[in-house]
């Protein structure tokens, strides 16, 4: 089996894995994947590298939901991930409110700082998938390559605003951003 070209994997969740909500995705029954995205989860499960969630949830700093909330609906988003034979071996998320002025709320690099610190990663090596400006943006600050897919709200405005050139990749969806991955290993 050859190696991976990427050092990790980060993806972001609403909007990349599940249906983005505009009034955000509060419990479990609110969860729903988009078509395709545990296939490919799973099929990225055997890239060999590590995979890690890279998620803004103001629904934490907005008093929504609680943190133990939201740790619960992972737990549920693993249990069916696993069950697909896929994995997330790392969830990294922001609880505040866009206005707080944190380094960790995507557009800013911290989230991925982070993740990069608790795995030993360099962010050179590693690829980011979004579906938002601000994942390109965050992910832009901190060094690191990014794709991403259109089946977030922004989706119809991301060729406009990026492009599509050799450093600016766009797909469809997640299972097409994967198919471009497993084709790209060494």
């Amino acid at each position: 089996m050859s190696q991976p070209v990427w050092q990790a994997l980060f993806l972001d969740r609403d909007g990349t894995l599940n249906e983005e909500r505009a009034d955000y995705v509060k419990n479990w029954s609110e969860f729903v994947w988009l078509p395709g995205a545990l296939h490919a989860l799973a099929e990225l499960a055997g890239y060999g590298a590590p995979i890690i969630l890279i998620t803004n949830q103001s629904v934490i700093g907005r008093g929504i939901i609680t943190e133990a909330e939201v740790q619960t609906l992972h737990t549920q988003m693993l249990d069916v991930i696993g069950e697909a034979g896929g994995r997330i071996d790392g969830i990294f998320i922001c609880p505040h409110p866009p206005d707080a002025g944190c380094d960790c709320r995507k557009p800013q690099p911290g989230l991925l700082l982070q993740a990069a610190a608790a795995f030993g990663l360099d962010l050179r090596r590693c690829l980011f998938i979004g579906d938002t400006m601000t994942d390109f943006q965050a992910a832009q600050a901190a060094g690191c390559p990014c794709v991403l897919v259109r089946t977030g709200r922004q989706g119809a405005q991301l060729d406009a605003a990026l492009g599509v050139d050799g450093r600016r990749i766009i797909f469809d969806d997640l299972a097409a951003a994967t198919r471009y991955i497993m084709g790209a290993r060494e």
